[in-house]
């Protein structure tokens, strides 16, 4: 099999910045951010990022452009024991469970989108929106139906070599994506609790900070940055020895967290304006907005383009790993892409029909859960802490911090970052990713 390789250096960097923006940034930070607190929960976030964030990140992608090859082969190849691979195992499992839900959550953006242009959303009755999500999570039918039209589009988009299928269509979506969080960050300056809801989002409350918050902070990063989905290492394997990864590293967390702090300044306002919660929780952007939507002119066109930007952000994400996932399988088992494609889509949906029916009257549960839940709980709180523990464990103590370090000089001329980033992946990023098994486990 043929070694993917980026075409150069600007599409692995708007691919790999279109794997990590998603739904992490623009449906779940704003939400989690505002239970923290606005600027309290920010102000950690931000530290976070650039102490481990980036460190993982870096380290991940470093692993994968040294081992050259799929996460499912490349881990052992480093550490000279195949039982090393586990580490790819619990990525790319990890990546096809959250996929399993993000596709749902996919479907249900496509439907509200359509009940946008169609006036109907705009047209219920405030007291009916919590009735209608409830109508819209339960209809299983059309929910199944939608998700099937999604991964046929990401399959025909993936089977594509990454040159013409990947990269493409990743550019034109990143760029709509922009050119809409934008366009709507500027509609909510216009909002008349524009100014309050700046000085509660950019202004930190040191009373709110807590390890409560920390925490949720550092859960947050995961979900938002995608580092141990073993994506990033897949794409560390397409990249040629001279790319300067730690630059490349900079600039898609730098352009991952701008996304996610944009959608804050897109939301907030518009909540403040109406009076509306910001800590309202997940349902945040399907009923909260919905009365933001009804209660403006041509709230129906805004209330489309918002939704078109949660899909571009979500899609990106899902074609993007299921990329990584493939390139996984084909590389280890030697099956042709169009093999591990079907294997991957089909597995997806599969675990996305449980996880649909976690919205009818009597779910089946896992210990107490439903799937979606139960799915969220193993994946967000320990497959993504445990694989990225694992990793920079891997990256300091198996291949080595120093030998890495090196790896990574080659395209770079970032020495004191270097020295930095060695002590942050040997202590400050294992400690935190402890913190979050502990906090998820106890």
């Amino acid at each position: 099999m043929a070694q993917p390789r980026w075409s150069n250096r600007i599409a692995f960097v708007i691919t790999t910045t279109a794997f990590a923006i998603g739904l992490g940034n623009i449906w779940r930070f704003p939400y989690v951010a505002g239970e923290g607190g606005g600027g309290a929960f920010l102000l950690v976030y931000i530290l976070l990022i650039a102490l481990v964030g980036i460190p993982i990140f870096l380290t991940e992608i470093s692993l994968g452009r040294m081992a050259g090859s799929g996460p499912l082969t490349g881990f052992g190849k480093l550490g000279g024991r195949k039982e090393w691979n586990l580490i790819g195992w619990v990525g790319v499992s990890g990546t096809i469970l959250v996929m399993s839900y993000y596709v749902m959550i996919l479907a249900w953006i496509l439907i509200y989108f359509w009940s946008c242009i169609t006036k109907h959303l705009t047209s219920l009755p405030e007291g009916d929106l919590p009735s209608y999500f409830d109508q819209v999570v339960s209809n299983q039918p059309l929910v199944l139906l939608v998700i099937a039209l999604i991964m046929a589009g990401a399959v025909y988009i993936t089977r594509h070599d990454l040159q013409k299928g990947l990269e493409r269509h990743s550019r034109w979506m990143l760029f709509s994506l922009l050119v809409l969080i934008v366009a709507l960050a500027i509609w909510s300056f216009t909002l008349e609790g524009a100014a309050e809801a700046y000085r509660w989002y950019l202004r930190p409350d040191f009373d709110r900070i807590n390890s409560q918050v920390i925490l949720s902070a550092l859960g947050q990063m995961f979900f938002s940055v995608g580092v141990a989905m073993v994506v990033v290492f897949a794409f560390g394997s397409y990249t040629s020895p001279q790319e300067n990864l730690v630059q490349t590293t900079i600039w898609v967390v730098i352009a991952d967290t701008a996304i996610a702090i944009l959608a804050g300044f897109m939301i907030f306002p518009a909540l403040f304006t109406f009076g509306l919660d910001p800590d309202s929780g997940s349902n945040l952007i399907f009923i909260t907005m919905a009365h933001v939507f009804q209660d403006i002119p041509y709230g129906e066109w805004v209330g489309a383009a918002f939704f078109v930007l949660l899909f571009l952000g979500g899609f990106t994400s899902l074609i993007t790993s299921i990329q990584g996932a493939e390139y996984g399988l084909t590389d280890r088992f030697g099956w042709s892409k169009d093999k591990s494609l079907v294997i991957i889509s089909l597995t997806i949906f599969i675990l996305a029909i449980p996880v649909c029916f976690s919205y009818v009257e009597n779910p089946i549960q896992i210990f107490g859960r439903h799937f979606f839940s139960f799915f969220d709980l193993i994946t967000n709180s320990i497959m993504l802490p445990l694989g990225g523990l694992l990793i920079v464990l891997f990256g300091a103590y198996v291949v080595g911090a120093k030998r890495l370090s090196d790896h990574v000089s080659s395209g770079s001329e970032s020495a004191g970052f270097l020295r930095w980033w060695r002590f942050l992946i040997k202590v400050i990023a294992p400690i935190a990713m402890v913190a979050i098994l502990l906090n998820s486990l106890l």
